[in-house]
């Protein structure tokens, strides 16, 4: 399904990837887990297309993607939610879950789609025509979210979703991706520095350390190990 071979990002002179290899052959949940500063956002960004990669290569299901634009990327069905939300502040709610979905001509489909956000985040629905600017930090992640549904992605990319929430809308933020991936079979990569959510919902997760890939196993094997509880769960 999607292949990271090798991957290198620089900006300058400073190196934000070595050479990174991920292989997902089947769908689930993936964590990247790390230290700030650690690679995870760049690793995201380049996937995404919003910044170039120095070497290496991005594979979507058979299709290389590496040196695509961040428009193409979305045609081919990867969807971001970006870190700090990026929503578009001055309009409404439901104008910023139309912007997601500008990729789809059929006009019934992505109504049918604003409901189905509306379905997972029903305080968006509520709230669907007050500017965006004016909702909570939980609200604003609730639509960032939304609005990288809206494309009818294939593979969805989250970037720190937990990111300067309370500590229930975290626990909601988690349980909705969850729930995603079971009701839309929709396989997902979460990049967090909330290192034990993000493995506790985890399929699979990787470790990235200044740009490397220094463990991987199952949600599970990474709670359990020694040096991630002591590197990144605070044992």
């Amino acid at each position: 399904m999607l292949q990271i071979e090798n991957l290198s990002c620089h900006y300058g002179v400073i190196r934000a990837l070595n050479n990174v290899n991920i292989n997902i052959e089947k769908k689930g949940i993936f964590a990247i887990i790390g230290a700030n500063g650690a690679g995870k956002s760049s690793l995201i960004n380049v996937l995404a297309g919003l910044v170039p990669a120095s070497s290496g290569r991005v594979v979507f299901e058979g299709t290389e993607i590496t040196d695509l634009q961040p428009h193409e990327i979305i045609r081919t069905g990867i969807s971001v939610c970006p870190e700090g939300r990026k929503i578009f502040k001055s309009v409404s709610v439901y104008e910023n879950l139309l912007a997601g979905a500008y990729v789809i001509k059929d006009k019934a489909q992505i109504q049918k789609n604003v409901e189905m956000v509306y379905e997972f985040f029903p305080r968006l629905s509520e709230r669907r025509r007050q500017l965006a600017g004016t909702l909570s930090g939980g609200e604003q992640q609730m639509l960032a979210i939304g609005r990288a549904l809206m494309s009818d992605p294939k593979f969805l990319l989250l970037d720190e979703p937990s990111m300067g929430l309370a500590p229930n809308l975290i626990d909601f933020v988690f349980d909705t991706v969850v729930r995603i991936y079971e009701e839309k079979n929709l396989p997902s990569i979460i990049v967090e520095q909330n290192s034990e959510m993000a493995l506790s919902i985890a399929d699979y997760a990787y470790v990235l350390e200044v740009g490397n890939l220094t463990m991987e196993g199952t949600g599970e094997e990474l709670l359990a190990s020694d040096e991630v509880q002591k590197k990144y769960l605070g044992a």
